[in-house]
């Protein structure tokens, strides 16, 4: 079992490594057999290989994470923040749109989308994040300038 403390840092440490682009600090943070859906409804993946693509295609997006207050579980594992979320329209945005959640905007390249979301992680006895899951629904994401 990890500390509140340590959990509430970790979760943080996420948004921050991942606003940096630091995807080796990123993926330092999660064990090698992690599971996550993000967002959940595109399914779920297991394994590094897997939580690499994810990490770098939101790098790559220009993705910016600020994180709300972090809320520690009392069961000694998890761990939820609230997280507002602003990344390149590109490559994301087609796929929304495509399911009908956004109008496309008349210039992709020049937009940003925003979301947000709670991202939940479940953190093993190693200190590793061995699950995550980010919830949000389609009226918490729109298009920006």
């Amino acid at each position: 079992m990890t500390s509140e403390r340590s959990r509430k840092d970790l979760v943080l440490d996420h948004c921050r490594l991942l606003s940096a682009g630091d995807v080796e600090g990123v993926m330092a943070l999660y064990a090698g057999d992690v599971a996550f859906e993000d967002p959940v409804g595109s399914g779920r993946r297991t394994g590094r290989d897997a939580l690499r693509a994810h990490v770098e295609e939101a790098v790559a997006a220009h993705a910016r994470e600020v994180p709300g207050a972090p809320v520690a579980g009392q069961d000694g594992v998890h761990v939820l923040t609230s997280v507002t979320s602003v990344m390149d329209y590109l490559p994301r945005g087609p796929v929304y749109a495509g399911r009908g959640w956004l109008e496309p905007p008349a210039d992709p390249e020049g937009t940003r989308l925003e979301r947000y979301y709670v991202l939940m992680l479940r953190v093993g006895p190693d200190g590793l994040v061995q699950e995550l899951k980010a919830f949000w629904g389609r009226s918490d994401l729109k298009v920006v300038g």
